[in-house]
């Protein structure tokens, strides 16, 4: 879990993102996606055009989905 509270603009890209993804993955697509992940897979399928795609670049993959699970844990998303 975040030691903080995500911000209207994390939690409105976070948002952005997962619902840009729908039935292209879940959770672990959706942190990659927010870290800027390179990952052929991610960029065969145009991935790294969603509107969050690096959002989180400067933060470790473990740190984006602990924001993911605090966003899924209050009932902003489900995956």
């Amino acid at each position: 879990m975040p030691p903080t509270p995500l911000t209207h603009k994390e939690i409105k890209i976070i948002l952005d993102t997962a619902d840009w993804i729908i039935a292209r993955g879940g959770r672990s697509q959706l942190a990659k996606i927010l870290k800027g992940s390179k990952e052929k897979k991610l960029l065969e399928f145009d991935l790294d055009e969603s509107p969050g795609y690096g959002f989180y670049k400067n933060e470790k993959l473990e740190d984006v989905t602990k924001k993911i699970n605090w966003m899924i844990k209050r009932d902003f998303i489900e995956l």
